[in-house]
């Protein structure tokens, strides 16, 4: 028994030991799991904090890239790879080393590489554009060793805004009452109405930012109430095709779609009940009816689409506060010290132009950006004793009389001699007997001497580098003077018909036309013998669509552009052979870019500007004439209530079209001296009427901001060629979608009126689809508003179509005032009004207080009401509000008869060759992947 508890005692004691050898193992087992999670949870914590320091950077590295294409439509490479010095903090994403890398092509100054093709991803795939690929690299190493590398391919597209059909800035709206269709890409910024009286069509890709609404209209009215049309949106390429109007038979297929309106809420509309933000709901079926339902061809920021802006913009001032930049500074002249090469600086078209038309008051605000300038061709209209009265004619230029005759000698600038032909006294201006009717007033009174107004012409020239040369001589020289109540529908040879008026029968080789033959003046004409331009514009003169009379606000003063003559001068041809127009610098942009800007009568805005931080006290290009909604005031109010129009939905008053704050009706303080009438009360009231509109109104001087230019002669031969300047050789030229004739645009700070045919005619065959056969130019409008003037149907007693008399005539009498059949081939891009909800009183159209809609763009004058077609050809482009004709949108009882539209988009827009020289850009940038790379660094 002894040895039995001894050999027990030594078993257990090993059995302890193995059990603590055991134990030992597993207690170092579980601490060395232990140690070896916790070491890997570190470094997968390592890690994703390198992956998201990495995203991180990506993100940031796309932003400013994107930020940087905001401000600088074409940023140089150092600015570019100056990004990739900027990552994000440490107090964003703490102790993270950065390398980040933006790579591309590169051209021969070393800059991005940009070729045109098509945008391949995005609301915008299938547009061409300038696209520049770009890869962007970020990687993100932590202290512990962790590393994420990130990859994103990029492109940088920038976008020809004519390649859209129809492009707004802002809110964009369609309500016509008859058939109508638009072809080609739809987008707008802001909030896109959709309603019809009968067929609407769309064939494109339709796009709103924000909202697509489809139960009322901009102003809030109802569209059960008179819009029971159909509303047709395509879900593939041309998946709705248009008729011909009138007949428009309503499109059909599997590719068409009808969007319910009213009487179906919401519908597939994105928002029903109200204004977005304001009231109403939001459709939370709409992502999948765009996506689905309609391919994406109907769609908004859910889906995809993206704000579209100028590269100096900034978002604009609807998001941003003042200050902030004005989309219009597009189209205004430079302040002093404004670098030409400034994001600002390189949008305007003043830069870019290689012709400027400029007028004003003083020398010095003929170029405000670069001084005096002493080459001798800043022209005064002077009318001083002893002054020289009047400009040289060239040379062999042909001047006939009224009888035919040749007119040898100079040609004098209009004076107005008080008591004779309607003329009289100015206004607040006693002692005066004669003063200039091309210069202008101001409320400090006339200048001590009596001169007048200044003018300067100017091209760029084909040297290296170009040089602007001044030939306002030149251009003067070859006649100003038009006949009376005449305007020219042909250039030089053409020659007037018993159906047709050709070249003006005083002064046919005129390029510039600023005055006309007083009535019964004798020829040639004396310093008395003339009469300036004028006509009534009834959207401008009447404060509502009721009959108030001949209101000095509505008189126009035209300086008129003899385009065809200008074609005759570029080419070279006679009768200007010889002359340096064919030096004018025309390959940088594939055609001639024209700049108009006439600041006569312009008071200094008192007012800070949008634009580029612009200081009170300066003539900015504004007619401040904003005192013109007056909602609170009776149907038949033509005083205006002194205050700013409170504001609505959109945060800003519908008067403040500058959107400064400030209710700018300065600009009515001298606009009716002229005439005789003090309009400097309190508030100032432009709407004060004369009692001889077609006498006073037509003989004497526009005292304020009622300048204006007017195209004319810019129609086309019975053989298809546009009258319109082309690139040489025109004869050479065959307009198709490969090859293209060159461009010419139009851009002014004023308001452009285009009289009769412009670069078409009735023998372009696109109308209806044709083959695009007629020779014309690539050519756009770039303006504060377009009006459109019918044909005259003959000379020289003409009984339909515009004639200037004939408005002053029947300033408010509509059906005195008929239009005809008209042809018009351009882009058009230009302001319209701030829309605002219909007013209380009673009497008003249901549209008043929207800006006309899509097809009202384009401002009419006259009854077309009266069986006459309009038909127009191009791209609707509507950036900013007008700030100089700043009046309502009213029809039809004053203003003008609707006329049956046909409108065409331009589809040779959709390559880039035939695209209007300076057609603006918008940028827009497209991800096309992103990922990780894992390859070893």
């Amino acid at each position: 028994m002894a040895h039995g508890k001894h050999s027990s005692r030594g078993f257990t004691l090993i059995a302890a030991l193995l059990v603590l050898v055991l134990l030992s193992g597993v207690a170092v087992g579980l601490l060395f799991m232990v140690s070896n999670e916790s070491r890997m949870s570190g470094n997968g914590l390592e890690n994703d904090q390198a992956f998201y320091a990495a995203e991180s950077g990506m993100e940031k590295l796309t932003a400013d890239l994107s930020a940087l294409y905001t401000a600088y439509m074409v940023p140089s490479n150092a600015q570019i790879q100056n990004l990739s010095t900027n990552p994000p903090s440490p107090s964003m994403v703490g102790n993270v080393t950065y390398n980040e890398a933006i790579t591309y092509a590169t051209n021969a100054q070393g800059n991005p590489l940009a070729s045109w093709n098509t945008i391949s991803a995005g609301s915008n795939q299938g547009l061409y554009a300038e696209i520049v690929p770009m890869t962007l690299s970020v990687n993100a190493l932590r202290p512990e060793g962790a590393f994420v590398n990130m990859t994103r391919q990029v492109e940088i597209a920038l976008i020809p805004v004519f390649q859209f059909g129809v492009f707004c800035g802002y809110d964009c709206s369609y309500f016509a009452g008859p058939n109508f269709g638009f072809a080609g890409r739809v987008h707008t910024n802001g909030n896109l109405f959709l309603a019809a009286g009968a067929d609407l069509v769309f064939t494109d890709k339709v796009g709103a930012f924000q909202q697509i609404i489809t139960d009322r209209l901009e102003n809030g009215w109802s569209t059960g109430a008179g819009y029971g049309g159909t509303i047709y949106a395509s879900t593939t390429a041309s998946g709705c095709v248009l008729g011909m109007p009138p007949v428009f038979p309503p499109p059909t297929g599997a590719n068409c779609k009808t969007l319910p309106g009213a009487a179906t809420i919401p519908g597939d509309a994105s928002w029903s009940g109200g204004y977005p933000t304001i009231a109403g709901a939001a459709n939370g079926l709409f992502p999948g009816i765009s996506s689905g339902t309609f391919n994406g061809y109907l769609a908004n920021s859910t889906t995809g689409v993206t704000n579209l802006q100028l590269p100096f913009v900034q978002n604009s001032c609807t998001s941003n506060p003042p200050p902030c930049t004005d989309p219009i500074q597009i189209i205004r002249k430079p302040q002093p010290g404004e670098s030409p090469t400034s994001a600002l600086g390189s949008s305007r078209m003043y830069n870019k132009a290689q012709i400027r038309i400029l007028l004003a008051d003083t020398q010095l605000e003929l170029h405000p950006e670069r001084g005096l300038v002493g080459d001798g061709q800043d022209v005064q209209f002077t009318t001083a004793a002893g002054a020289a009265t009047s400009a040289a004619i060239n040379p062999g230029v042909n001047l006939f009389n009224t009888g035919g005759g040749l007119v040898a000698g100079p040609m004098p600038y209009a004076m107005a001699q008080v008591g004779v032909n309607s003329w009289i006294a100015p206004s607040g201006y006693p002692g005066w007997t004669k003063y200039p009717l091309l210069g202008e007033l101001t409320t400090a009174g006339l200048p001590a001497n009596g001169m007048g107004a200044w003018i300067r012409v100017e091209y760029l020239n084909n040297a290296n580098p170009p040089v602007w040369v001044g030939i306002t001589t030149d251009w003067l020289g070859y006649g100003f003077t038009r006949q009376y109540n005449q305007a020219p529908t042909g250039p030089a040879g053409t020659g007037p018909t018993a159906t047709k008026p050709g070249a003006d029968p005083y002064d046919p080789d005129a390029i510039l036309i600023l005055q006309q033959m007083a009535p019964g003046a004798a020829s040639p004409v004396t310093v008395n013998g003339a009469y300036p331009i004028n006509f009534y514009d009834a959207r401008e003169g009447e404060m509502r669509d009721n009959a108030n009379g001949c209101a000095v606000n509505g008189i126009m003063n035209a300086v008129e552009l003899n385009v065809g003559n200008l074609g005759l001068w570029l080419a070279g041809k006679a009768p200007y052979a010889g002359d340096v127009g064919t030096t004018v610098n025309y390959l940088q942009d594939n055609g001639y870019i024209l700049y108009y800007s006439d600041h006569r009568g312009l008071l200094p805005d008192p007012n800070p500007t949008n634009g580029g931080g612009i200081a009170g006290g300066v003539i900015t290009g504004e007619s401040g004439l904003e005192d013109v909604v007056n909602s609170g005031q009776p149907l038949t109010s033509t005083t205006p209530n002194g205050t700013l129009e409170p504001a609505t939905y959109y945060g800003y008053s519908p008067e403040d079209v500058d959107q400064n704050g400030f209710l700018d009706n300065w600009g009515g303080k001298n606009i009716g001296y002229g005439f005789g009438v003090n309009t400097n009360t309190a508030p100032p009231n432009p709407y004060l009427t004369i009692p001889g509109c077609a006498t006073t109104g037509l003989a004497n001087m526009v005292s304020g901001g009622r300048h204006v230019l007017k195209l004319v002669a810019g129609g086309m031969s019975a053989a298809g060629v546009s009258y319109l300047p082309i690139l040489p050789p025109a004869a050479a030229c065959a307009f198709t979608l490969t090859t293209d004739c060159g461009g010419f645009t139009v851009a002014s700070e004023n308001p452009v009126y285009v009289q009769g045919d412009y670069n078409s005619g009735a023998v372009d065959t696109f109308w209806g689809g044709g083959s695009n056969n007629a020779i014309h130019s690539a050519a756009s409008i770039v303006a504060d508003s377009v009006t459109l003037l019918s044909n005259i149907d003959k000379w020289p007693t003409p009984a339909n179509g515009w004639t200037d008399l004939n408005s002053l005539q029947n300033p408010t009498t509509l059906n005195s005032r008929p239009a005809t059949t008209t042809y018009y081939r351009m882009a058009v891009s230009g302001g319209k009004n701030i829309p605002f909800p219909q007013p209380g009183f009673g009497g008003v159209a249901n549209d008043f207080g929207t800006d006309g809609g899509l097809h009202n763009f384009l401002r009419l004058l006259e009854n077309w009401g009266n069986g006459s077609v309009l038909n127009y050809n191009g791209s609707l482009v509507n950036m900013y509000y007008s700030e100089y004709n700043t009046g309502t949108f009213k029809c039809c009882t004053v203003v003008y008869g609707a006329p049956r539209r046909d409108f065409y988009f331009d589809t040779l827009f959709l390559n880039p060759n035939n695209l209007p020289p300076g057609t603006p850009m918008f940028q827009d940038i497209v991800n096309l992947s992103y990922h990780q790379n894992y390859t070893p660094q």
